[in-house]
């Protein structure tokens, strides 16, 4: 269970950032997710805290227990938007083989 410090941390994270994604720099998922920003040409629009950089890894490991436990799962990409969690790599993946990415990146305002 994440403490309130951490959790108070991760909802400001949340809240400050319209556009946010908690990822590690070795993940293929992330990365996966990178080149879906790259493709959208909204990189720079996504606020992203990779978890695995942190100079303290105990910093890091309690936010990514406030994460977990906003988002209900422990998973790297995890994408917020607007306040709420979007999903993750995979629901990206889901959408973009529907061709709904487009409509939910406008919806959401991204592009």
């Amino acid at each position: 269970m994440a403490s309130k410090k951490y959790l108070e941390r991760a909802q400001e994270l949340i809240n400050t950032h319209p556009y946010l994604m908690l990822s590690k720099s070795w993940c293929p998922d992330c990365h996966y997710t990178y080149r879906i920003w790259d493709r959208y040409h909204v990189a720079d629009k996504v606020h992203i805290i990779e978890l695995d950089k942190f100079a303290d890894q105990n910093e890091a490991t309690e936010l990514e227990k406030a994460f977990t436990e906003i988002s209900g799962r422990k998973w790297v990409p995890t994408i917020f938007f607007n306040g709420k969690r979007l999903g993750t790599e995979a629901d990206l993946k889901k959408w973009d083989s529907e061709d709904k990415l487009d409509e939910i990146f406008k919806n959401e305002k991204l592009i």
